[in-house]
């Protein structure tokens, strides 16, 4: 179950995001890149029959208009709404594919969808997305939600710090009680990451991003060796915040659109950091794992392959 952590109380940055991507290690994708005619950064999801490498969508993006997103499943039931077959992965492709888009056009549920015909047919998704020129961010859902966040309209004690991953109980004042464990340990660890770096240089910060990015609620216990032979258990994925290599259960798919492999987990880790004046962009990409074989020779401390991008806006 992914999860994605955002803050803008950092006073060096308008923008620092943690994004982790839960997904079957043999989901087939491309590591960050510029495409779209160098217009947007991100990683993407290949389609998994086709003989081309054809962009099939992104879960976490930036485009050189300082245009964000972020995409997440959003888990409601065990039954998958079989008419909504449409990918979640082109809600963040439409939106920062964009040229010249005025944010205020996009900022609802209501207006997002008369941008994108196909928001009330895409798969059950928790959406991030914003811009960093404009310091203005919105999370939608598939229920038909609107959430203003990390705005200086609101508290600054909640509003500056945002968490966002695959269950329904989002609320934007606050973390309900509902939440899963994992939303409440990024809630109080970010917090922590950004008093404990006033003043530290960026790649300090860079390695405490991903730090909690790796950060694990499983027992110290069990060994890594002991993590591939388990079974997925919801539990394990609603509770830590890096999930590590589960075997997927015989024959279950996990609701997953495309299940792929044997194992399922923390596939890639992405830092997004925004300098103050969003005038820099610094993007780094940590691939711990892109095939099942992966996980007898990578792991969250020695991932497969990092990408890293710094541009202008």
């Amino acid at each position: 179950m992914c999860i994605l952590m955002a803050t803008t109380a950092h006073p060096d940055y308008e923008l620092i995001l943690i994004s982790n991507r839960d997904e079957f290690l043999a989901r087939k994708t491309h590591a960050t890149c510029w495409h779209n005619d160098d217009f947007i950064l991100s990683p993407y999801d290949l389609a998994k029959t086709s003989a081309e490498k054809q962009i099939f969508g992104t879960w976490s993006g930036i485009n050189k208009e300082g245009k964000l997103a972020t995409i997440l499943n959003l888990k409601i039931g065990s039954e998958r709404d079989t008419t909504k077959s449409r990918s979640r992965g082109l809600l963040p492709f439409i939106f920062l594919s964009n040229h010249e888009a005025n944010f205020e056009d996009w900022d609802s549920y209501k207006k997002f969808e008369g941008q994108y015909d196909g928001l009330k047919t895409t798969g059950d998704f928790n959406f991030f997305y914003g811009d960093v020129i404009k310091k203005q961010y919105k999370v939608i859902d598939s229920l038909g939600r609107t959430f203003d966040v990390l705005s200086s309209t609101c508290r600054k004690d909640l509003d500056s710090y945002m968490v966002v991953s695959n269950g329904k109980f989002y609320n934007s004042s606050g973390i309900p009680e509902q939440a899963w464990k994992k939303v409440k340990v990024a809630r109080d660890s970010l917090e922590k990451l950004v008093l404990e770096n006033i003043g530290s240089d960026e790649e300090v910060i860079i390695s405490s991003c991903f730090q909690l990015a790796s950060k694990s609620s499983l027992p110290s216990t069990i060994s890594n060796s002991d993590f591939s032979q388990m079974l997925v258990d919801p539990n394990v994925t609603m509770n830590t915040i890096y999930v590590p290599p589960l075997r997927r259960p015989p024959g279950d798919d996990l609701g997953a659109s495309i299940p792929d492999g044997d194992y399922y987990g923390t596939r890639s880790q992405i830092v997004l950091l925004v300098s103050k004046d969003s005038t820099k962009v610094t993007f780094v990409e940590r691939i711990l794992y892109s095939s099942d074989e992966d996980v007898r020779q990578y792991s969250v401390n020695a991932p497969k392959e990092e990408k890293r991008f710094k541009f202008k806006l």
